[in-house]
């Protein structure tokens, strides 16, 4: 059982615990609970440091629930949940709302775009879903008519993105680029790398974005590579297309020599007065004459 709960409702189905207890912390068994369909996956081995927490200190935050027949269905707190299975426990506390489904997964949306761990592809996948919960309880965003797919398009985007940046604090240009590019992004590549550092890239996810989905796949399949991953998107396209691809240490160099030509008298001459002081391999040396 969990610890440090006190009351509440024990092994009772869904429809046995008392309605009155809406809007009160009380506690459910976690079998009753369904936690599937989420739009954010959970990372195990953060629930496994919760479970710690949890079994040393209790738990503290109820996660939220809502009714759906003799059963509940998870709005958020979904590491809640999961630590308190690693745990071993049978019950979970819980405070238990009343939500549609629209309202339940805007909730859900809401409390995942509040936090400031979230990925920008984790970002942009809560926003598209948002906008398409947006659009549907408000058809007037989308401005009904027969006008061209793309105006229309842009138009809703622009309309949830007034709306939405006053609820999260988001400017309106850092929604509409995560839209685009959640709706631009193939599904395989957002399963492909959800786990791993690019999530976190924004550029990158922008740079994949904006080629065809069999592309984006074929790119990240280099990214992600375990013998030889490209260092960018730009060398994975590269390879792609069959394009020769320098080694690091040619790239250093051309860039080096890039910047000295770029460079003035003046700077050359410090340079040069760097390197003379400089440790440099065996067999060099630098001498600059005043």
């Amino acid at each position: 059982m969990a610890q440090g709960i006190t009351s509440g409702p024990v092994d009772q189905p869904a429809a046995v615990i008392d309605p009155v207890a809406i809007e009160q912390i009380v506690l459910v068994p976690l079998a009753l609970i369904d936690a599937s369909d989420r739009l954010r996956e959970v990372n195990d081995a953060h629930a496994e440091v919760m479970a710690a927490s949890f079994t040393e200190r209790g738990q503290r935050t109820p996660i939220e629930i809502v009714r759906r027949g003799d059963r509940f269905r998870l709005v958020y707190g979904a590491h809640r949940y999961r630590a308190a299975q690693i745990a071993g426990w049978a019950d979970i506390k819980a405070i238990i709302t009343e939500a549609d489904d629209a309202e339940l997964r805007l909730r859900e949306i809401d409390e995942n775009l509040i936090r400031h761990e979230l990925t920008a592809l984790d970002r942009a996948r809560f926003l598209a879903e948002r906008k398409r919960i947006y659009e549907a309880l408000n058809p007037e965003a989308k401005h009904g008519g027969d006008r061209r797919s793309d105006q229309v398009a842009n138009l809703a985007t622009w309309s949830f993105s007034a709306d939405i940046a006053d609820k999260t604090g988001l400017s309106e240009r850092t929604i509409r680029r995560a839209v685009l590019l959640a709706e631009a992004l193939s599904p395989d590549v957002v399963k492909a790398v959800q786990h791993t550092a690019l999530a976190s890239n924004q550029a990158a996810l922008e740079a994949l974005a904006k080629h065809p989905h069999e592309r984006q796949v074929a790119a990240v399949g280099h990214l992600l590579a375990q013998d030889n991953p490209a260092r960018s998107v730009n060398e994975a396209f590269d390879r792609i297309d069959g394009k020769a691809v320098k080694p690091a240490e040619d790239r250093s160099l051309s860039r080096s020599i890039d910047l000295w030509e770029r460079m003035n008298a003046r700077d050359r001459r410090a340079f040069l007065a760097f390197l003379a002081e400089a440790e440099l391999p065996k067999g060099c040396s630098v001498e600059v004459t005043k």
